[in-house]
């Protein structure tokens, strides 16, 4: 069979996985869905493979450079509890033999976390929902931003980095986040952490090639580093990408009036 010819039960296993309610079931449907899908990217020429059936539910994001395709879910239980699930789909030319990435959803949560990349085997898991290219070190890099709900309480935005080494090895995260200008320790990635009933901004603006955000502050004072209690105050910042591949922490857009969110 032909990997085009899966489309139909591909989807039905990934619709499974948001609209049933039997958490049994979805279990069954994720493992079934994981399978098709290794089927289908172990198959040659399987960056080509045109996976629209399912973006409704999961999340495809394809870089401009048509070099890396990021596949990337969510499945939540009864207890509010959510499990990240993703794949890279990586080829360094278009002749050249495709790398799959399977991505498992396990980070230690300390604060060394956002100074270090990672291997796929431990993803600071979340559901992208952009990708933006950029230039570092003279290489590509691929800046993603996407959701992770914590908890019942708490919900997670963060800012990531894919890139790959000489080898074609994948690597999570790259120290290109500054604070300020006169910031001599960058991030590898950006966590926003924030009450579950609020919404914060988190998006590319990719013609002023900036990321703009919500400021979250806590609720009220006594909650101060209660990251459960923080909710956004109004106010809009970014960070601003340099030429030198760095993106620079600004306070209070002015530049440009927000569409949506």
């Amino acid at each position: 069979m032909h990997a085009q010819e899966y489309n139909p039960l591909l989807k039905k296993y990934a619709d499974s996985l948001r609209y049933c309610k039997i958490e049994t079931l979805k279990y069954q449907y994720n493992d079934s869905f994981k399978i098709l899908l290794k089927t289908i990217l172990d198959e040659d020429n399987a960056f080509d493979y045109n996976l629209d059936s399912i973006k409704n539910t999961i999340s495809v994001l394809e870089s401009l450079d048509k070099k890396v395709k990021c596949i990337t879910w969510v499945m939540t239980n009864t207890r509010e509890e959510f499990t990240n699930f993703g794949v890279v789909v990586y080829r360094k030319k278009a002749s050249a033999e495709t790398k799959v990435f399977w991505l498992r959803d396990y980070i230690v949560n300390k604060t060394d976390s956002i100074y270090e990349d990672f291997p796929a085997d431990n993803w600071p898991g979340a559901l992208y929902y952009q990708m933006y290219q950029f230039k570092w070190k003279k290489k590509e890099a691929y800046c993603v931003v996407g959701f992770n709900g914590k908890s019942s309480f708490m919900n997670r935005k963060i800012i990531d980095v894919l890139w790959f080494d000489k080898e074609d090895e994948l690597h999570i995260g790259a120290p290109v986040f500054y604070q300020s200008e006169t910031d001599y320790t960058p991030r590898y990635r950006m966590f926003f952490d924030h009450a579950d009933q609020t919404t914060m901004v988190l998006r590319f603006e990719p013609v002023k090639k900036l990321i703009t955000f919500s400021n979250l502050v806590p609720s009220n004072p006594q909650m101060l580093g209660q990251r459960q209690y923080y909710i956004p105050d109004g106010r809009i910042d970014y960070f601003e990408l340099t030429k030198k591949g760095k993106w620079i922490k600004r306070e209070g857009l002015t530049e440009f009036e927000m569409i949506g969110q």
